[in-house]
């Protein structure tokens, strides 16, 4: 039986590399018709990863077992943990002369759309290796979508499993078939970057710089192709349109299929409410905060506004450095790398509505204490939340924060500042992208670190991405168990 799972999700993980190895021709094509240097590498990894792919379907192609929550933990766990492998081909073979551990810390920070990066001085690079970053972290926001939408609600981890908590009330779910769900999935994240890209443009952004930074917007991944990040371009109107699109990616995926595809009026959402609630309190705090010192200007504040959208989406984009924002901003923006964007979008994070469910069950535990005898329901909005849903969002945070402390201890005993051990760690857990300090914050970059640090830091993208209880269940002697 488990060789036979083994054998279908290894069928599943080729056919899907077999995508990814197309996709590195598109940097070759591309350069074809532009005449930019460095294209020639992705063909030949391209042609090899697609070989050996093709090699792996063959060998694999068989009869498909039962579609079981075991064997999508299975499927999901060697995709995320192997697809960067892949993927970190390209950069291993290309003119970026990137070592393997840096080239795979590159390949999983982009498709787990962290935005964490080693590369410096990215304007020396060939356009193609900087567009094979953007590439990554667009289809890993893509990814992303299909996880926390359709994947994770079937393994009854996801935050979707609030649509469908009333087992007799199905009005609330999106669209009955997940074919029809992964097809508006598509459709609506080509139109939202469609529209970034031609925002950016009408702002004077330059084509490839438009297209790039687009991809990594909407994915909220925020890998850039300079080093100043957004920054660079020096413009209001740049930062409001990240803004803007950085919001429409840590919004819920499932309001947009509801309105353009259902054309139903979705109900107001609890998540999306406290959501714009986080980023309105803390841009005023921190802009109120700066007026107290002295009085910022209309740029300044919009740099404000950008990297708080920016942190609470885990975009990780950057314009100036926060760390010089007074003792409050670097400790606004640690609280705001844990919270994250909402369930069923691109973001990372905790994610809200976990804390929303926590709050309510603070609040009945409360009661309780008052009213001994009294029975207190939780509920999300108009929904009654039962044990599963709770008490799944609780592990969630409580198995965070403990994995928080195990990898904040690794990367100290690596050597690291409690500082950037700490930013670090959650920065990667919640897929956020620069963290705190000198050296891994937001005017610094991960290069620095040593290789175990970063294999440390790779691990934690990835358990991250996966919410961590889909890989703890991979890890447990008793799911490989027959």
């Amino acid at each position: 039986m488990l060789f036979r799972e083994l054998r279908s999700a290894g069928l599943i993980v080729a056919y899907v590399g077999l995508f990814f190895s197309l996709l590195m021709f598109v940097p070759w094509l591309v350069s074809i018709f532009t005449g930019w240097e460095g294209g020639s590498s992705f063909f030949w990894s391209g042609f090899m990863t697609g070989l050996f792919c093709s090699l792996v379907i063959i060998a694999c192609y068989g009869e498909q077992p039962k579609v079981t929550p075991r064997f999508g933990i299975l499927v999901v766990n060697l995709l995320w943990f192997l697809l960067p492998i892949l993927c970190a081909i390209p950069l291993l073979n290309s003119s970026a002369e990137l070592s393997f551990t840096d080239a795979l810390f590159e390949a999983t920070s982009g498709l787990t759309t962290t935005g964490s990066t080693v590369m410096t001085e990215l304007l020396s690079f060939d356009r193609p290796i900087l567009l094979w970053r953007a590439i990554m972290q667009w289809v890993g926001g893509l990814g992303i979508l299909s996880l926390g939408l359709i994947l994770l609600p079937f393994l009854r981890i996801g935050g979707m499993q609030l649509f469908r908590m009333e087992s007799s009330d199905k009005a609330d779910k999106p669209l009955p078939r997940l074919i029809e769900i992964s097809r508006s999935i598509i459709i609506i994240y080509l139109i939202l970057s469609l529209a970034c890209v031609i925002s950016y443009l009408a702002v004077g952004v330059q084509p490839f710089d438009a297209l790039t930074h687009a991809m990594t917007t909407v994915a909220t991944g925020g890998f850039s192709t300079h080093d100043e990040s957004l920054g660079y371009f020096d413009s209001s109107s740049v930062l409001w349109v990240a803004i803007v699109f950085m919001i429409v990616g840590g919004l819920p995926f499932n309001v947009f299929i509801a309105i353009f595809f259902t054309r139903n009026t979705p109900k107001l959402d609890p998540q999306v409410l406290v959501f714009f609630l986080i980023i309105l309190f803390s841009c005023a705090l921190l802009i109120a905060y700066q007026y107290s010192n002295y009085s910022p200007s209309y740029y300044e504040n919009v740099q404000y506004i950008f990297n708080v959208v920016s942190i609470v989406t885990t975009t990780g984009f950057s314009s100036g450095n926060f760390m010089d924002y007074g003792t409050l901003g670097p400790a606004i923006f640690f609280f705001l790398i844990f919270i994250g964007g909402c369930a069923g979008s691109t973001s990372g994070g905790i994610k809200i509505y976990r804390f929303i469910v926590l709050a309510q069950v603070i609040k009945a535990s409360l009661r309780q204490l008052v009213y001994s005898k009294g029975v207190f329901l939780l509920r999300y909005g108009s929904k009654l939340v039962d044990q599963e849903i709770y008490r799944s969002a609780i592990t969630m945070i409580c198995c965070f924060f403990a994995f928080l402390v195990i990898f904040t201890l690794s990367l100290s005993l690596c050597g690291l500042d409690l500082i950037t051990a700490l930013s670090g760690a959650t920065t990667a857990l919640a897929n956020v992208g620069p963290g705190l300090g000198d050296t891994i914050g937001p005017a610094g970059n991960f290069s620095g670190l040593d290789n175990l640090e970063k294999y440390i830091l790779i691990f934690a993208m990835v358990l991250g991405r996966l919410e961590l209880l889909v890989a703890m269940a991979f890890f447990l002697p008793m799911f490989w168990r027959h």
